[in-house]
């Protein structure tokens, strides 16, 4: 019966995993609670930032829409204003 490896490969990605995360904790730059606080404050001013960005998208629809209905409105006036009734 042959072996496919699979074992080896196993402790491999486990012993490296350990490695990796022992490397880590050795050369974290901060405490954990410090770039806990680090990470949720640029989260606070992405989620800020994005708020405004949509907030000012939405005052830019509104001036378009407003404009586009406004220019509709006026040409309709200026052909006129009122529809043609339809004669029977």
């Amino acid at each position: 019966m042959r072996d496919s490896g699979l074992g080896s490969f196993l402790a491999g990605v486990v012993i490296g995993g350990l490695v990796g995360a022992a490397i880590g904790l050795l050369l974290a730059p901060d405490t954990g609670e410090r770039l806990r606080e680090q990470v949720g404050e640029f989260v606070d001013e992405r989620r800020t930032a994005i708020g405004d960005a949509i907030s000012e998208g939405r005052a830019a629809a509104e001036i378009a829409r407003a404009g586009m209905v406004g220019s509709a409105g006026s040409e309709s006036t200026a052909a006129g204003g009122e529809p043609e009734a339809a004669e029977s």
